[in-house]
């Protein structure tokens, strides 16, 4: 489904015309257009047309987390690398939007300050049926996303999380990462004692090696608030010397 079909579906159902939808945020004329699929639109004016009607991500974005998520794009999203998420050949135009989502994150394309960007996750947390990869790979866009108060409705899904084998390493990074985004948001918003409680969380999942980088930046923030600045010192150069102290800025 292309976005400007998916636009018009959610339009006709809240019985809107196309100017009271697209709400001044882009011009009723190139909204038109976008609904034929004749123009594109901006992740930023997509996100702002969607919050100011009170859609929920989840509700607009429902049949791209409906299709299986190719495991070569979640590794790239995970391993930062916006190069190859532009150079994957991804038929499925639902694949394309996904792709296109976790570009306008890793721009830091200012989406997480903006109170535009606050999600409705409550019908996400009903429902169900849905793949756990899938459900986890949305649950990660949406801790960059989402309004910093929503940030502990995610968290708490997987502070029980039993791992079971060692096919679930894809799940364990993904749910280090997701932990590893909260903890950032919540240290640069002053929020130090919910900061601690996100270290401690990582720290208590499997000792393994495909998230020991997570586990480090953890060590890092944990060394910020308790100001101790040699440690915090110490690991920043440690990660700039292996090349990762971009991980530190998510």
């Amino acid at each position: 489904m292309k976005i400007g079909t998916q636009l018009k579906t959610t339009r006709l159902l809240l019985g809107l015309t196309q100017e009271q939808f697209s709400a001044g945020i882009v011009t009723e004329s190139y909204y038109s257009r976008v609904e034929s699929n004749k123009s594109n639109i901006s992740m930023d004016s997509l996100l702002k047309i969607l919050n100011y009607n009170q859609v929920s991500l989840y509700d607009f974005f429902e049949p791209i987390i409906s299709e299986d998520i190719d495991q070569e794009l979640i590794l790239a999203f995970l391993n930062l690398d916006s190069k190859k998420i532009k150079q994957l050949d991804l038929a499925d135009s639902n694949k394309q939007m996904l792709a296109k989502i976790m570009l306008a994150i890793l721009k830091k394309n200012n989406l997480t300050n903006s109170k535009d960007y606050q999600m409705q996750l409550e019908k996400y947390l009903s429902i169900k049926n849905q793949g756990e990869i899938q459900r986890e790979v949305i649950d990660l866009l949406l801790a960059y996303l989402c309004d910093i108060d929503q940030l502990m409705l995610i968290v708490r899904k997987y502070k029980k999380y039993v791992f079971e084998s060692s096919e679930q390493e894809l799940i364990l990074r993904i749910i280090a990462r997701i932990e590893l985004v909260v903890m950032e948001r919540f240290y640069k918003a002053g929020r130090i004692d919910d900061t601690r409680q996100l270290v401690k969380l990582l720290g208590s999942l499997p000792e393994d090696s495909n998230i020991i980088l997570e586990k480090a930046i953890s060590r890092y923030y944990l060394a910020l608030v308790n100001n101790d600045d040699k440690e915090a010192k110490e690991l920043h150069k440690i990660l700039k010397i292996i090349g990762y102290d971009n991980y530190l800025s998510l």
